[in-house]
């Protein structure tokens, strides 16, 4: 399925180059993000994409393969390992009582860039449940 990669990244840029990254070793402490996993969580919501933010952290973390870097910003130099730990870290404090998929089995996404319009020609996320 195809993502709206610039909606997701939107999102993550909350942890990316929010207030986390701002600590000498932002990686130290994961719960330097906590403001930053809320703020994101929170637009999500606010635009009616908490179940896409969901679907796409989980295919992220269960299968960074490259992609994940896609979601860096230029505040930090994020490895994909730090990454798939920040992501991971921010859906169980979001989602704290579903389980992060394990390989294979997350959605098959592919984040690419598209319009708006392209976006709202995509199925609903509880068609895919």
């Amino acid at each position: 399925m195809r993502m709206h990669r610039e909606m997701i990244k939107r999102y993550t840029t909350h942890l990316t180059s929010g207030v986390g990254v701002t600590e000498e070793d932002p990686m130290a402490d994961l719960s330097n993000f906590d403001r930053d996993i809320l703020s994101m969580a929170a637009e999500a919501k606010r635009d009616g994409n908490l179940d896409w933010l969901r679907l796409s952290l989980d295919a992220l973390v269960a299968n960074p393969a490259g992609r994940i870097k896609l979601f860096a910003d230029y505040v930090y130099p994020f490895s994909e390992e730090e990454l798939r730990r920040l992501f991971a870290y921010a859906f169980r404090e979001i989602w704290p009582d579903d389980e992060i998929s394990v390989l294979g089995s997350e959605a098959d996404l592919k984040f690419v860039a598209m319009t708006d319009e392209e976006w709202a020609d995509i199925v609903d996320p509880e068609d895919m449940f």
